[in-house]
């Protein structure tokens, strides 16, 4: 798995003297190293003193003028050559934060006067980006790692893959391109008897689906050993809807989005079928919008905005989402083979998971439908499990405030109560902490009947419960949905175990 260029990152790193350990562990500062190296007009100077502070600094200087620099708890300048095809050389410029393994940012400046920066990547593990020439001819393409994967599905990181992520020249910035390479996505797919690792297993069936080939990635699963063909068919619908997004990150930048504009997004086919779209909120000025990004003449266009919020100073649209609470979360392809758009919503306070049914310019949030009444149900879930885990907070609380939280799970126990008698799981919700969904499916959506499954973590709080922390085990989720005169409703919904762990004895 990316054994071509993927080397461990702590390998990769400079060597410290005994001197320079010994100093770091005394508190002793060290000797600053400046270098320079010339790189077209310009001068690269590195200062660098191993994990002392101040942090160490890469600099492009032109007529002893510094224009452009980095600075980390270690730098490095990667490559200086022409990558573009310009005649205009490019400087790489690498930084570490000093972890174990992660994690590495890269910019990349073409040595114009000024310099113009055309790259700007947090690689994560990803120590180096290589230049390949994918096309026969024109810019190079950059090739790195992505670390989507990284401790998922109950994986250490040393068994975790990196898959392919490519990046190409398009419109003056290096964007990721790794969709238009699936020949280079399946270089190191193996067999599924090979497949000595549940890392190695993994990387092969995910990068078969990134591939476009569904077909194939099945026949590979059909073909694993026991214990990782069901660790694989127990995450699958995660795996999938992990990967909706692959290479479409940067198709709001190829649509005018600044290249720093934080986005968060799902891939589907939601305008018709065999279309490959991205819903992605992206934030600029303040404001974070939702847009539906799409291939047109060879490009990306965007569609008018869905939906505008105020974006909160603070908010990280990473994986967890910190601040951030609202973005498109799960992709549900329905029967007539296009996809809806479920997103999170908890801006009032308690989740929300409205429905789009979206065309390439507009967007409509559905109500009398079977997704809908399914979404409304798990946000109902999901909330009180989040109510009762925020009165286990460690911090300290006032009366009014312990008693804002009783009142929130009183009023998310009135709303889950009516539909706890169409189940035969049967639990106390006042214990209800952990209700996580991680995909949508359904398998069955007619004119008066439906079915909606979700994987999710089910988990109750425990007697000596000491956080908002609250563990849970994987469970499948259905819902069974019929359409009468009032509308759509729920029948009656279960939860069963879901069966299958890496590591599993």
């Amino acid at each position: 798995m990316l054994k071509s260029i993927l080397a461990t990152a702590v390998l990769t790193l400079p060597i410290l003297s005994f001197f320079t350990l010994a100093g770091a562990q005394q508190g002793t500062s060290q000797p600053i190293k400046t270098t320079t190296r010339k790189c077209g007009a310009y001068t690269v100077q590195l200062r660098q003193n191993g994990f002392e502070d101040p942090q160490d600094t890469a600099s492009l200087i032109l007529n002893g003028v510094t224009l452009a620099s980095v600075g980390d708890t270690m730098v490095s300048l990667d490559f200086c050559r022409d990558v573009t095809g310009d005649g205009v050389p490019e400087a790489m410029l690498a930084q570490f934060s000093g972890g174990a393994h992660c994690c590495f940012t890269h910019t990349l400046y073409s040595l114009s006067n000024p310099p113009r920066r055309i790259l700007h990547v947090f690689s994560a593990d990803t120590d180096t980006l290589l230049p390949q020439q994918l096309n026969g001819s024109g810019p190079l393409e950059l090739l790195g790692g992505d670390w989507r994967f990284a401790y998922a599905y109950d994986l250490p990181f040393a068994d975790s893959p990196a898959l392919w992520r490519i990046y190409s020249n398009i419109g003056g910035q290096y964007v990721d391109n790794s969709r238009a390479y699936p020949g280079v996505l399946l270089r190191d797919v193996g067999q599924p008897a090979a497949a000595a690792r549940p890392g190695q297993a993994l990387y092969d069936y995910a990068s078969l689906l990134a591939a476009g080939q569904p077909g194939r990635a099945q026949t590979y699963l059909d073909g694993l050993p026991a214990l990782y063909r069901n660790w694989l068919t127990n995450y699958g619908p995660d795996i999938r809807q992990d990967l909706s997004d692959y290479g479409m990150r940067d198709w709001p930048t190829r649509a005018g989005a600044a290249p720093d504009a934080p986005r968060t997004g799902i891939g589907g086919s939601f305008s018709g079928p065999g279309q490959a779209e991205y819903l992605a909120v992206v934030g600029q000025g303040g404001m974070a919008a939702l847009r539906l990004y799409r291939p047109q003449s060879g490009g990306i266009v965007a569609g008018d905005a869905l939906d505008t919020r105020p974006q909160p100073a603070q908010a990280y649209f990473g994986t967890d989402f910190q601040g951030l609470k609202w973005w498109p979360a799960f992709t549900v392809r329905r029967a007539t083979g296009r996809d809806d758009a479920v997103i999170h919503d908890s801006t009032s306070g308690s989740v929300k998971y409205p429905v789009y049914r979206l065309s390439a310019t507009s967007g409509t949030v559905l109500k009398d439908d079977a997704l809908s009444a399914a979404a409304t149900l798990i946000a109902h879930l999901e909330a009180l499990a989040q109510h009762v885990s925020s009165g286990y907070m460690q911090q300290p609380r006032t009366a009014a405030q312990r008693a804002e939280i009783a009142r929130r799970i009183d009023v998310a126990v009135s709303r889950v109560q009516p539909v706890l008698a169409l189940s035969d799981f049967k639990f106390d919700p006042r214990t209800l902490g952990n209700f996580t969904v991680s995909a949508m499916g359904m398998p069955s959506d007619g004119a008066d009947t439906a079915q909606v499954v979700a994987p999710v973590t089910f988990g109750l709080v425990a007697t000596n419960q000491d956080s908002e922390y609250v563990s849970g085990e994987r469970y499948t989720l259905t819902v069974d949905l019929k359409k009468g005169a009032g509308g759509w409703s729920v029948t009656s919904w279960g939860l069963e175990k879901r069966l299958g762990e890496p590591y599993a004895e």
